[in-house]
């Protein structure tokens, strides 16, 4: 065996059994007494949430915000996994998701052609709430159009969608 490999292994922290893995979820009264949380009643359609996730897409060719927005609901839930959601969610309940995207809206304020099917498309499971879309994201210049990649008009326009997604029962 190679000096440094070895001297790796020997530096490798313990394994520890699963059960001194365990993390005891925060207290505000036991471990926090000092800390002030306010928390917000759910949103309309839920009795509780779960989980909110957040996430970024684009479309740097061809400036399409449901390109866009799909990537942004794909980021949002690509880095969870919720294995209790089962236990989580009381039988006879069904689990609820609010898809809330920002995009760039035109000049005159009106929201862009997106296909809400496409986003909708992204999850797996549950009920979806109606589709919010509200100003927002962002629209940058790219410096480049690239026609061949769908790029309209030569335009160098590059679309920013974000995603949150609400996800309870």
């Amino acid at each position: 065996m190679r000096p440094a490999l070895a001297l790796l292994r020997q530096a490798a922290p313990p394994k520890l059994p699963p059960q001194q893995l365990f993390h005891h979820p925060l207290s505000t009264h036991q471990d926090a007494p000092d800390l002030e949380i306010h928390f917000a009643p759910p949103p309309a359609g839920f009795e509780t949430v779960i989980m909110i996730e957040a996430g970024c897409g684009t479309d740097q060719h061809g400036q399409s915000l449901t390109k866009a927005c799909v990537r942004a609901c794909k980021d949002a839930i690509s880095f969870n996994s919720i294995p209790s959601l089962g236990k989580l969610v009381p039988a006879g309940s069904a689990v609820v998701l609010r898809i809330q995207l920002a995009v760039p809206f035109d000049s005159a304020g009106q929201p862009p052609e997106i296909d809400l099917g496409a986003v909708r498309e992204c999850f797996p499971y549950g009920r979806i709430l109606p589709i919010e879309v509200e100003p927002g994201g962002a629209r940058f210049g790219s410096m480049c159009s690239v026609p061949a990649l769908g790029d309209r008009d030569a335009s160098d326009s590059w679309v920013f969608a974000i995603a949150c997604v609400t996800v309870g029962y």
